[in-house]
């Protein structure tokens, strides 16, 4: 279910291991780090805060264990795919900013804000722009929904990242670990340290999709 309110929560853990067998661990703890102490919220049962970057990191012997999930802005982006927006409260055609709380996702060509949908096509380097209205999902049902239309105005990929955090937090059969509301929080805090954002948010949307 939707929430867009940012609320402070709190993260426990998962089953401990140690960093001699698990190097991961390491990786996880420098990511929580890196996108500073939004990631470190107010109390929420145990299941849920393993989830979390910090509970990933610290681990919880005592805590049931429990399945993570995250899927990837190419999963949103996909024409088939669509359909499970509606689940989140959230459209392709929501305005970034207005979601976000931001100023600076603005279409230098038209002078147009960006909605959700066209900032997955903010990817890649600092190519030019190309078609801000994306691909046609009635020629192409099983293709991407919005091209490469451009760069991402504050750092690569971050609102590209960032669009599906957004919609994996939302998604009620997505076991995220946070609220979408807690990650319009973190995006408001940390997007001017956009690499070591865009870092922790790729590793919580790459483990794995549990949507058809």
């Amino acid at each position: 279910m939707s929430d867009r309110t940012p609320e402070n929560q709190d993260n426990p853990s998962e089953a401990p291991q140690s960093d001699a067998i698990n190097p991961g661990r390491r990786k996880l703890a420098g990511a929580a780090l890196g996108a500073g102490a939004v990631f470190t919220l107010a109390s929420r049962p145990v299941w849920a805060n393993q989830c979390t970057i910090s509970g990933m990191a610290s681990g919880n012997l005592s805590a049931p264990k429990v399945t993570c999930d995250g899927c990837t802005p190419g999963y949103w982006m996909q024409c088939q795919h669509l359909d499970s927006w509606a689940a989140t409260g959230f459209s392709p055609d929501d305005i970034f900013n207005t979601v976000f709380g931001v100023t600076q996702y603005i279409n230098p060509q038209n002078n147009k804000p960006y909605t959700l949908l066209q900032v997955l096509g903010l990817r890649g380097g600092g190519e030019g722009y190309g078609d801000a209205d994306g691909g046609n999902c009635q020629a192409k049902p099983n293709g991407n929904a919005i091209g490469k239309i451009g760069p991402d105005p504050i750092s690569p990929n971050l609102g590209f990242h960032a669009v599906a955090a957004l919609l994996n937090a939302a998604h009620p059969n997505v076991n995220y670990g946070y609220t979408s509301g807690e990650i319009i929080n973190l995006f408001q805090a940390n997007m001017h340290n956009g690499a070591a954002l865009m870092d922790s948010l790729v590793m919580l949307n790459e483990r794995g999709c549990p949507l058809n």
